[in-house]
């Protein structure tokens, strides 16, 4: 399994993206523009199979220090920057039905029983579903004289996704301008155009003309026309182009029965702002309510188990330490403590400073740890503590003796530099 962390767009350049293929522990890391902010990962650890995994606050903090490599050294990932974050399970696939059944494979396993004659397609991955149908057709092809005798070539990659054809509102059919046509024609806000015309194709139409009768009013700069958003007040500073139309499509159009159905996988508001999500779950159960019918009993069960399973599948700004092995957060944070507890900017910390900033960092000590932390942290006994010195002991768990050697001397140093200039 892997975690993937969200950042904000500055982070990245918007249409330039890069990946690492060997990190600190051997594995890649892609750092990439998605949907208007940055996504950073990931990480490849064994997990048992579960549909809702709970992200490790581990990984994250391995992928804010891994990333800060590729920064510049003025610029801190703190861990608050992390809008969401998410856990996903590549399953390991091996043929049963092959001569060397020792190998699992990351990519999908196409495979024909002999006795019963049935073809099965296993593993793989979202952004390779039409390479999976079409080898697993070929595949059926290739077992049948018969079928194969009456099928032509495949056509899978000449065979247009559903949203590229022509429409009533576009007759010409999918085309790069179509985003334009659309912000044109409906008065559509130009973020909202390019979100719905990426997503639905030409049936971006068809999604606005499920906007309830009356709630689509005029913007103040009287440019466009203001169709209800999904999370109206990020809809100036963050520009989630997410309509409360889009909710009610889905449920005639693309079968969501739940409200996670809608805000993880029919947009993708829980993993860009998994805070945001949340926010917006009450408005999504009252909609869904609406249309399906929901008593206030239903309306109140499934925001509680939507509510649960945004919690447990996305994280945000907030670290939950809860399992945590490692007694690190990213370097900006353990920084940002330092600095606003060191008030008189002498560059170090005596006793109680340590004290309170393991407290602000989310791990107190009793008298005894901080006893064990101060002379780890100060063997020649001088009483004060540096930066550097207190972020090494902060890392110098276990398991964080990998995130140690990350943690460059140069980026160190210039922590310090900062912190007594």
């Amino acid at each position: 399994g892997g975690t993937h962390i969200v950042l904000p767009p500055y982070y990245c350049p918007r249409h330039l993206g890069m990946v690492d293929m060997s990190t600190s522990r051997g594995s890649f890391l892609f750092f990439l523009p998605w949907e208007g902010y940055t996504l950073v990962g990931t990480t490849d650890v064994s997990t048992k199979p579960d549909l809702h995994h709970e992200v490790p606050e581990d990984e994250i903090q391995y992928i804010i220090n891994e990333c800060e490599k590729y920064l510049s050294p003025s610029l801190r990932v703190r861990r608050r920057d992390v809008m969401s974050a998410w856990y996903g399970i590549r399953p390991l696939s091996i043929d049963p039905n092959a001569a060397d059944e020792s190998s699992a494979s990351r990519d999908h396993v196409v495979s024909h029983h002999p006795t019963n004659g049935i073809t099965f397609v296993s593993g793989g991955k979202w952004t390779t579903w039409r390479e999976m149908a079409e080898d697993a057709i070929d595949q059926c092809v290739k077992n049948d004289k018969d079928f194969a005798a009456k099928a032509g070539p495949s056509k899978s990659l000449v065979t247009p996704l559903l949203g590229t054809g022509q429409t009533e509102f576009f007759p010409e059919g999918w085309n790069q301008a179509l985003a334009i046509k659309l912000s044109q024609r409906f008065d559509v806000a130009y973020d909202v155009a390019q979100h719905l015309v990426r997503n639905y194709g030409t049936r971006a139409a068809e999604v606005l003309s499920y906007a309830p009768e009356g709630s689509v009013k005029g913007s103040r700069s009287g440019l466009y026309k203001h169709y209800p958003r999904l999370y109206e007040g990020a809809a100036a500073t963050t520009g989630y182009p997410y309509l409360e139309a889009e909710v009610l499509y889905a449920m005639d159009k693309e079968y969501a029965v739940s409200p996670v159905d809608i805000l993880a996988r029919r947009t993708r508001l829980a993993f860009l702002n998994s805070t945001a999500a949340r926010l917006t779950l009450p408005r999504v159960v009252e909609l869904m309510g609406d249309r399906l019918g929901w008593s206030s009993q239903r309306r109140r069960e499934e925001f509680e188990k939507a509510d649960r399973l945004l919690q447990q599948d996305f994280a945000g700004p907030a670290a939950n330490k809860k399992g945590a092995a490692m007694r690190n957060a990213c370097a900006a944070d353990v920084w940002e403590v330092f600095e606003r507890i060191d008030a008189k900017k002498q560059g170090t910390l005596s006793r109680p400073g340590i004290e309170v900033a393991a407290q602000e960092l989310g791990f107190p000590l009793n008298d005894a740890e901080l006893n064990q932390a101060m002379a780890a942290m100060d063997p020649s006994k001088s009483g004060n503590i540096s930066f550097p010195e207190f972020l090494a002991w902060w890392n110098s768990s276990d398991e964080g003796q990998a995130l140690r050697s990350q943690l460059s001397h140069g980026r160190l140093e210039g922590f310090y530099k900062t912190a007594t200039a």
